[in-house]
């Protein structure tokens, strides 16, 4: 066996490793998100047109270079960029699932992923709300717990960016679910980075 042998041995069981990863990754977001119950409202929040830029970019170059590799008939890259392919589209999915705002009749999931970013109605303290170009900036003050157990309690904020066509349906729900113990306080009295 050569050195380049090796390598290019390296670079299989590399790009396997990483298909497999993503793959399993993809699967335990699109879990994540189907397990949620009782959805009232979801939206897209990536950077280009509501999807992730960079999985969305390496998935779209990955078709373009299978579909050049394809119409030239070098078959003996095919497994590799399939895999290149299904690794993009894995990562596409994990992506733009982890990404998405949930919000359900138990509280807000920013981020299906990560559970410091799912809140339930009853933990949140404060919110705040500021009309922007691009919808209403919602900034929630929320227990770590629920509950107030000791002094030492950790409060957390969640900001949320809400879409104008979402704006009106998200207000109704926080009224519904905080909006009777609570009242917001409008975003143009003081500068909302105040809070950082």
């Amino acid at each position: 066996m050569n050195i380049t042998t090796d390598t290019y041995s390296l670079f299989v069981l590399l790009l396997s490793l990483f298909t497999l990863g993503a793959t399993l990754l993809a699967a335990y977001s699109i879990a994540n998100a189907w397990r949620l119950r009782n959805i009232r409202l979801s939206w897209k929040c990536g950077k280009l047109f509501g999807y992730p830029l960079f999985s969305t970019l390496f998935l779209s170059f990955s078709i373009v270079v299978g579909g050049y590799v394809w119409s030239m008939e070098m078959s003996q890259y095919n497994i590799i960029l399939g895999s290149y392919s299904w690794m993009g589209l894995s990562w596409f999915l994990a992506s733009y699932f982890s990404t998405k705002v949930y919000v359900t009749d138990h509280g807000i999931v920013k981020n299906v992923n990560d559970p410091s970013q799912t809140i339930a109605w009853h933990q949140i303290r404060d919110y705040v709300e500021k009309p922007t170009e691009k919808g209403s900036e919602y900034i929630f003050i929320y227990e770590e717990n629920g509950r107030l157990k000791t002094k030492n309690s950790r409060l957390i904020r969640l900001e949320l960016l809400v879409p104008d066509e979402k704006c009106s349906k998200f207000d109704k729900l926080v009224t519904l679910k905080i909006g009777k113990t609570m009242s917001p306080v409008t975003g143009t009295s003081f500068d909302i980075k105040a809070f950082d």
